[in-house]
């Protein structure tokens, strides 16, 4: 193995570099450190050249000093698998003497400095180090005098022409501090997990719309057909039902995949009495939950569901300061920032905010910890019911939207989060206008409907039949494409879901424009993140699962009212 140019072994153990310089011990450490296979280089400490005085104790030459100051636990084992010698860090974190001891640990078993989960992994790395003369790892959790930490043990059989003091050395064995190395690895597993989450999120979403997408439309059409007053407010229960079920789908792709999300305006009073009452229905009824919302509150122009879930996380974090009960305050006012107080917040700006207030009268936060609760993966929760992700969530979004947020808190009295959104200019909103029904129907148009969920097929072709439009069913995009061309001559637009087995939507698409290209395409997706939708280049509209009877049937006369292509 190729040494570092600085680094050879000489009699009495003295370190030197070029022209016989003796090597300062922050080198050594380094060599140590940026050694690829530091134990070969301690085993070759433990050699004495044939110029020392006999019985010279390793401890007592520059070698054992080289080795008191490295960070790393060393020390030597018998065949009983006692320890010969310790270095100082190993002595200053196991012996229940005074740190500089020499010799403390000389003697103790060394599987007794092990904790118990570790030591039959301990035991048999040993072994096998021992009988095969092969280097061996483990790696095990620890708690020591200076706190917990991991340690990766390195062992290594003893060379045979050792001297005389180390005859009953059988084993060189080091422990590597590797706490950081495991923090990465939880770190770099919990994004994987956070991504399958994703990933699996989406695909929930796709299916939960597919399911809502037929109940919005039957409540829509079953209105129309005439009902009496008292069915007609179960069909609006029914509507609005599967309309927030959309949304919940909505916000858990959010939650999970970060999907930034339009804007709209946002009445921040509206968003805190919806998350109350679900607040009161799940969390524990020993947590009285209490709202403070200011008249004339002011507006937001912002993403809804980043908001409410800057408010639910904030929500939880409080109920889990108060594991015994007590009260949880909700507030929403209005606060204009002049430069003095701007300063006084952590990223704060002069300007006008509409302010998100929740207070718990729990446990409190100590002042040690409170500069890193922000901190991603910081946690103070037991391993399993935390993911440290909460409040750096909340902050990231504060961030990104030009806001801030300040805390303040008291160990044994509860906490304040303030988060200040900022009020921006808006431009005049316009009310939609939601054209009559009666004005979209058709007038003998063909149109294909494409998908593959049987109810949303049925509760379509009824729909559109009932409009005054020729319908066509196809299951998958291969049977739209063989639909397609039968009626070549007749369909007008194509109502195409972009997820279907045999052949997906885009490529059935582009079938249907080789065989006619002047037909209208109007695709229809059931996956709520829109990144995970595929762009087509030949689609005029794009309807998002579920949708209501009325966007449909204007979706279509706007289509329809464009000139073919050509």
């Amino acid at each position: 193995m190729r040494e570092e140019p600085f680094y050879s072994l000489v009699s009495q153990y003295h370190l030197v570099g070029p022209a016989d310089r003796v090597v300062p011990a922050d080198r050594m450490r380094r060599a140590f450190t940026l050694s690829a296979m530091p134990w070969r280089r301690l085993t070759r400490l433990f050699r004495k050249s044939a110029g020392a005085p006999a019985g010279t104790a390793a401890v007592n030459t520059p070698a054992g000093a080289m080795l008191d100051a490295l960070s790393d636990w060393i020390c030597g084992i018998d065949a009983a698998g006692r320890i010969t010698y310790a270095n100082a860090a190993l002595t200053r974190d196991h012996s229940a003497g005074p740190q500089n001891a020499r010799g403390a640990l000389t003697g103790t078993l060394f599987i007794d400095l092990m904790p118990a989960a570790a030591g039959e992994t301990v035991r048999l790395a040993l072994q096998r180090a021992a009988t095969t003369g092969e280097l061996q790892t483990c790696q095990h959790e620890t708690l020591v005098a200076g706190g917990g930490s991991w340690r990766q043990w390195t062992f290594q059989r003893m060379p045979e022409n050792m001297p005389a003091e180390f005859a009953g050395t059988r084993l060189l064995a080091i422990g590597r501090d590797i706490t950081e190395q495991k923090r990465l690895e939880h770190q770099f597993l919990h994004a994987q997990r956070v991504g399958s989450i994703g990933m699996l999120a989406s695909g929930i979403a796709h299916d939960l719309n597919n399911v809502l997408a037929p109940i919005t439309m039957s409540a829509d059409l079953l209105k129309l057909r005439g009902c009496s007053k008292e069915d007609r407010a179960l069909l609006d229960v029914m509507a609005t039902s599967a309309t927030r079920g959309a949304s919940l789908v909505s916000q858990m792709l959010s939650f999970t995949r970060g999907l930034d999300g339009s804007r709209e305006v946002v009445d921040l009073g509206s968003l805190v009495k919806e998350l109350s009452r679900f607040i009161g229905r799940t969390f524990a009824k020993n947590i009285q939950v209490r709202m403070e919302i200011a008249p004339e509150l002011r507006r937001l122009y912002a993403n809804p569901t980043q908001i409410y879930q800057v408010l639910l996380n904030l929500c939880v974090n409080a109920r889990d300061a108060m594991p015994h009960g007590g009260v949880l305050t909700i507030t929403a006012s209005n606060a204009t920032l002049d430069e003095a107080a701007a300063r006084a917040l952590p990223g704060g700006v002069p300007g006008t905010y509409t302010v998100l207030g929740v207070t718990d009268t729990g446990t409190g936060i100590a002042r040690e910890i409170v500069d890193r609760i922000f901190d991603p993966f910081f946690t103070t929760k037991p391993i399993g019911e935390g993911t440290g992700l909460g409040l750096s969530t909340v902050r990231s979004i504060m961030k990104a939207c030009g806001g801030c947020i300040a805390l303040s808190t008291q160990v044994g009295r509860g906490t304040t989060f303030q988060a200040y959104f900022p009020v921006m200019e808006m431009a005049p909103m316009t009310p939609a206008v939601t054209p009559g029904v009666e004005n979209s129907r058709g007038a003998g148009e063909h149109v294909l409907v494409a998908d593959d969920e049987v109810f949303f097929r049925d509760v379509t072709r009824r729909l559109l039949t009932d409009f005054g439009y020729v319908v066509h069913i196809a299951a998958d995009g291969a049977e739209a494409v063989r639909v397609f061309e039968q009626h070549r001559a007749d369909i007008t637009v194509a109502l195409v879901d972009l997820d279907m087995p045999v052949m997906d939507g885009p490529t059935a698409i582009k079938a249907m424009k080789a065989i006619n290209p002047q037909v209208h395409i109007i695709t229809v997706s059931g996956s709520g993140d829109s990144a995970a939708r595929p762009k087509v280049e030949d689609s005029e509209l794009q309807l998002k699962k579920p949708y209501t009877m009325g966007a449909l049937l204007q979706s279509l006369r706007q289509v329809l009212a464009k000139p073919a292509a050509a």
